[in-house]
């Protein structure tokens, strides 16, 4: 889809639809009430209305970075959203919006690095959800589509499936579809995305039938920030069972920042493997990336 037919919907919509407690801040604002959202030991969720931005603050030390950060991110003058997180399996679905229907396409396992971002390193299709969790997964999605604005886009719907239940933690629409989830869909189920998409945008009535039964998952590379000196390994990785792809985007002489981001994370690269099922693609997509050495050298301020 063009950036110009993508659909936006307001934060206060988001806020309504999802189930975790949520609050709509104003980027300007210099105070964030957190003792109004925190009521546990659970992190506390911020977030961008576009997802490529979420921190994570674990305890009242971390309140200053983020603060950093909100400000950082408040140039454009968009709300963000902090909510009350929860800990449990992370689920993305992608679906298309389509009039008064909602098509269902494909969910995708999810796992995040650690600390003060949460940000995905790892999406792996088939979804390692029981049938169960499948079911209500789409079962809610199916109920939530009605209250989106009516159009012809896509949506990714993220979920939290904990002890309790399944939650519906967030969402957004897309003007494009992501790259390497198209790429993972593709190689894992046969599906397109992409033409998918294409076909929705024209008001068509798209195709979404598997055609194939694999495991594929993607594994972005998470370096040390600092000057690259060298970068080793990747002719190794090439000859490894499974890897279909090896997408490096630094070379030597670049300077890594933190990531801190999805933007930033995507600078670096990332590699995506298949296997008969998701566990044997998780394990090889693993063991090429710890195989790709990047070397830096901190930058003296």
């Amino acid at each position: 889809m063009s950036q110009e037919k993508s659909i936006s919907i307001p934060a206060k919509l988001i806020a309504t639809l999802i189930d975790l407690p949520t609050k709509v801040i104003d980027p300007t604002c210099q105070n964030i009430p957190l003792n109004e959202i925190s009521n546990s030991s659970n992190p506390i969720w911020i977030r961008t209305l576009d997802n490529q931005f979420c921190g994570a603050i674990q305890d009242s030390n971390d309140s200053h970075l983020v603060q950093v950060m909100i400000q950082k991110r408040s140039k454009e003058g968009k709300p963000i959203l902090f909510q009350q997180g929860i800990e449990g399996k992370t689920y993305y679905l992608i679906g298309f919006r389509m009039a008064y229907h909602f098509l269902p396409v494909e969910i995708f396992s999810v796992e995040f690095t650690s600390g003060n971002y949460r940000i995905p390193r790892l999406i792996w299709s088939p979804a390692d959800c029981s049938g169960l969790e499948l079911k209500k997964i789409v079962e809610k999605a199916k109920t939530i589509a009605p209250n989106l604005p009516t159009g012809y886009y896509g949506v990714l719907l993220e979920f939290v499936a904990d002890t309790q239940d399944i939650h519906l933690s967030f969402l957004h629409t897309f003007s494009q579809t992501d790259e390497v989830m198209t790429q993972v869909c593709k190689l894992a189920s046969g599906m397109n995305l992409q033409e998918i998409s294409e076909t929705v945008e024209k008001q068509g009535i798209p195709t979404a039938t598997p055609t194939r039964e694999l495991g594929c998952v993607a594994a972005w590379i998470i370096p040390n920030s600092g000057i690259v000196q060298s970068i080793q390994g990747i002719e190794k990785v090439q000859t490894m069972e499974g890897i279909k792809e090896i997408n490096i985007k630094i070379e030597e002489g670049n300077t890594l920042t933190h990531i801190v981001d999805i933007p930033s994370r995507d600078r670096i690269g990332y590699v995506i493997a298949v296997g008969p099922d998701s566990f044997t693609a998780k394990n090889r997509a693993l063991s090429a990336i710890s195989q790709i050495k990047i070397k830096t050298q901190n930058i003296i301020l």
